[in-house]
């Protein structure tokens, strides 16, 4: 049937008119997917939106977590890193120089046992044993034996590998993170046990707490690199001695984490000084992340008359009226704020242009802010009263997950949804439409074969009088 159909349409001298009426009766089809158009347009802009909002959102949170220090960074500095290097300064409130001498750093403890011939059978003469380890808080009981099955059924005794290899794998199984147990070859010939603890610190010792049969043979030989007095790190600061079990320090100073890396005799110096540029550059993403995001809503909500242009959202005044709303909350004054406090962004030289952009109008105050009254800069945007909070609260009721553009693109999708529904019936009915044109022209040209046929039929008969 479609072949004919298709037959139909390559001969049929009126199939450009069945194009015709199918074209002129689309036209509600045609106005429809430009609905749908407009429709999506509007569902992708208020994707855009919502981003924009949220990286606002986002960038005030950041800029308002006290552990950041946001508005009071700090540079560290260490004059020799091989001995100190500082790791940050974030809880700091105050810029500060220390004195620090190392003269001992933390250590891991190693036991050694005594070297023995890895092919004889010392430590088979005392029979089975066990050997009891603490390592840290954890303390685990492991029991050698000394004999096995040779693969006949007869048990002989083991060599000296055997039974250090069955000792060191029983370690590393039970005691996993917390210790590294080795069989050295030591020369062709002969082998040693080494058991190292992988955390530092005298807290992480490795204790032998007792031992019976060839545990007795194999504790009372062992050594250990290092008096295990001595593993703690030892450190002054400015004249205060400390002790800690790891090389990472975080509670010695408050706010600053350092990591002793040598041990000298000689003092060095570390410092934690206030940086402004930082401390610019982020009030300097504040107002990024507002242009940002006023520049996205205007974008997609101007109305150009002159020009005949206008954006998805221009009939969402909702959309249209957040960056003024905000732009007018960023000018009040934080409630409760004290008469010689900072309240405005306006007294950090923080405004506005005509177009909504914000901007640092005067960089002079600014500066003297962020460098002499900083902890009031942080509470701009810290205090649940403050302009920049209210701000944070008024975009908030957007991007929520009930807010604003949430109800919006509910409603878009709606309207997406009804119109693919409607198109689809366009389509059904175009279709039925266009069978019934050609149905028509067909039945047309088929009248006009029969009537060519019976003039023929009729000049024929008169030739023939």
């Amino acid at each position: 049937m479609n072949s004919v159909n298709n037959l139909f349409r390559q001969t049929n001298p009126y199939e450009k008119f069945v194009q015709q009426l199918v074209q002129l009766e689309s036209q509600t089809k045609f106005k429809l997917e430009a609905q749908q158009k407009d429709q999506q347009e509007q569902k992708k802009a208020l994707g855009d939106v919502s981003s924009s909002i949220s990286s606002f959102i986002n960038q005030i949170k950041e800029l308002s977590t006290p552990t950041n220090n946001a508005f009071e960074p700090f540079t560290t500095q260490s004059n020799n890193e091989s001995i100190v290097q500082v790791n940050s300064a974030t809880g700091m409130d105050r810029p500060s120089t220390f004195n620090i001498q190392v003269e001992r750093m933390a250590t891991n403890d190693t036991a050694l046992s005594g070297v023995l011939n890895a092919d004889d059978y010392d430590l088979a003469q005392s029979g089975d044993g066990s050997i009891t380890i603490t390592i840290g808080d954890q303390t685990e009981t492991i029991q050698l034996e000394t004999t096995k099955d040779d693969g006949t059924g007869t048990m002989v005794d083991k060599t000296n590998r055997e039974v250090f290899d069955s000792f060191s794998e029983q370690i590393e199984s039970l005691f996993g993170e917390k210790a590294d147990a080795t069989v050295f070859n030591v020369n062709d010939d002969q082998i040693q046990l080494s058991v190292k603890s992988l955390e530092t610190g005298f807290e992480n010792r490795i204790q032998f707490d007792g031992s019976t049969g060839v545990g007795t043979d194999i504790t009372s030989s062992i050594t250990h690199l290092r008096d295990q007095n001595l593993l703690d790190a030892e450190f002054t600061i400015d004249g205060v001695t400390f002790t800690r079990s790891q090389n990472l320090v975080d509670d010695a100073i408050g706010g600053l984490s350092f990591t002793l890396t040598g041990e000298s005799p000689d003092s060095i110096q570390i410092s934690a000084q206030r940086n402004l540029e930082e401390a610019k550059s982020n009030v300097d993403e504040f107002i990024s992340s507002f242009n940002d995001m006023n520049k996205t809503i205007r974008q997609r909500t101007f109305i150009d008359g002159e020009n005949n242009s206008q954006g998805p959202l221009r009939r969402m005044r909702s959309i249209r009226n957040l960056t003024v709303n905000l732009r007018q909350t960023a000018l009040l004054p934080m409630d409760g704020a004290d008469p010689d406090q900072l309240s405005r962004l306006s007294e950090i030289g923080i405004d506005f242009k005509n177009d909504g952009t914000m901007f640092v109008d005067d960089e002079e105050l600014l500066n003297e802010a962020l460098e002499q009254r900083p902890e009031q800069i942080a509470e701009l945007f810290t205090n649940e009263n403050s302009a920049v909070q209210k701000m944070m609260n008024q975009a908030e009721a957007y991007t929520k997950s009930n807010g604003i553009i949430s109800s919006l693109e509910s409603g878009v999708e709606q309207k997406i949804d009804r119109l693919d529904n409607r198109i689809a019936q366009q389509d059904k009915y175009l279709a039925k439409y266009e069978e019934r044109q050609r149905d028509t022209f067909n039945k047309l040209q088929l009248i006009i074969e029969r009537g060519d046929a019976q003039f023929q039929e009729v000049m024929s008969y008169r030739q023939r009088f």
